[in-house]
């Protein structure tokens, strides 16, 4: 029995790791933070109302609040089992893909920022004789962008690959 209380007792730190890093990279409120990292480790099986409640240990209403606000931003979604009333809140494959999307679009402007840099180094150096701009020093960050891109627009296409109910979505 002590494995399942040393197993539960990680599982809270986790969460509760993964909750502050959500708060700060997505802005996240602290509880859907919270509620994001715990389905993020429930993620085939979902998490219940009750058991998030239990889990957190937030107040029935401030859950639900954070539900409604995740759902409405598409970061989660729930399904319901056959004879059973209950919502099983897993996150949204969309919320992923939204994510991804963002990132990729702040990636290329910077890209397009950069290189419109070194076209300007590389104009300023024709026009000007004493060639001031270094232009090489920009590349390696320049590649990092461009792979880091590549990188992320496929691992767009591998989760849509991998989740079927994306049809609708996608288009």
């Amino acid at each position: 029995m002590k494995n399942q209380v040393d197993l539960e007792k990680r599982k809270k730190i986790l969460v509760e790791s993964y909750g502050l890093f959500m708060e700060k990279q997505e802005k996240m409120a602290p509880i859907a933070a919270r509620i994001f990292a715990t389905l993020l480790i429930n993620k085939e099986n979902g998490s219940t109302f009750d058991e998030l409640v239990n889990f957190i240990g937030a107040s029935k209403s401030t859950v639900s609040t954070n539900l409604k606000t995740l759902q409405k931003n598409e970061i989660i979604t729930y399904h319901t089992k056959p004879g059973d009333r209950k919502k099983y809140f897993t996150l949204n494959p969309v919320g992923f893909l939204t994510r991804i999307n963002e990132s990729i679009k702040m990636y290329r402007t910077e890209q397009k920022l950069l290189i419109q840099v070194r076209e300007y180094k590389q104009l300023a150096n024709e026009v000007s004789n004493d060639k001031k701009y270094t232009i090489d020093h920009d590349m390696p960050y320049l590649d990092f962008l461009t792979n880091t891109i590549n990188l992320l627009e496929q691992l767009h296409k591998n989760i849509e690959t991998k989740c079927s109910r994306f049809d609708h979505f996608s288009k």
